[in-house]
């Protein structure tokens, strides 16, 4: 069936709910003085300034909503079930790239909604529930991929299998939307957050460049943006550019003050 909902619109509405519901920090926006350094008042310390966090990279999937009966994957997950197609090997190395992402320590996330018509992704959005309508994938939970074959992440419209095709393998390593959040605490409960400093957005903008390319002339063009744009948006602009992602920051939890006996914290 033809998708009525494109990347676009799902990646904003996603990223908007992410952001604004969950409290994700975005990369792509101008930092204000305060963090930049020329604000700091003469009490706050370099860490007050900078918050701390963990990077997770999106690519959004533009899902395609099956309903006959001729469906080739039916047998698998039932009708009406959903779909989005991997580029073959010949066409590009996204998919790699990403495992190799992955393996840096990042999250990193194929996303992709389980809504087929625009006017149900305007209410998914207006009720904050596009997170919830989501399903996200591992790229390293699905693997190499060993073939020129178009594969496809085949899942229920309802249920929870999800399935790697043509050669049908159920998959482990996703999160149904409505545990996202949660699956990501352990996430972060098992690496160390980082300090938000342009140290390391420039760190990591540096890794991408050289998962993507060892050639010293690539990494030196690219860098040039770092002369024009902040240290975070040069990072969200190589993850489009080079991966087709949106770089997020998962924010590190405030730690939890107790009150003491007299009820006072």
């Amino acid at each position: 069936m033809k998708r009525k909902v494109s990347e676009f619109s799902y990646g904003f509405v996603l990223t908007h709910e992410l952001v604004n519901s969950c409290g994700f920090l975005p990369t792509d926006l101008p930092r204000p003085a305060s963090e930049s350094g020329s604000g700091k008042s003469s009490g706050e310390t370099e860490s007050d300034v900078h918050p701390h966090g963990f990077p997770i990279f999106l690519q959004f999937k533009a899902s395609e909503y099956m309903k006959r009966k001729n469906a080739g994957e039916s047998k698998l997950v039932g009708l009406p079930y959903f779909r989005f197609t991997l580029h073959r090997k010949t066409q590009s190395n996204m998919h790699q790239l990403l495992i190799e992402l992955e393996k840096r320590g990042n999250a990193v996330f194929y996303a992709t909604p389980r809504i087929h018509e625009t006017v149900n992704l305007n209410s998914a959005f207006f009720d904050k529930q596009i997170v919830a309508s989501s399903l996200f994938v591992s790229p390293s939970g699905i693997g190499e991929l060993p073939d020129n074959d178009a594969h496809r992440v085949v899942f229920s419209s309802s249920g929870e299998e999800v399935y790697l095709c043509p050669a049908p393998r159920r998959l482990k390593s996703v999160i149904h939307g409505g545990n996202f959040t949660e699956a990501l605490d352990e996430v972060i409960a098992s690496h160390e957050s980082e300090e938000l400093s342009d140290d390391f957005y420039h760190r990591l903008a540096a890794e991408m460049v050289s998962i993507v390319s060892p050639n010293r002339r690539i990494f030196d063009e690219l860098s040039r943006g770092k002369l024009e744009m902040n240290a975070a948006t040069f990072a969200n602009y190589l993850a489009k550019t080079l991966f087709d992602c949106e770089l997020l920051i998962i924010p590190q939890p405030e730690p939890k003050v107790l009150a003491d006996e007299s009820g006072t914290q």
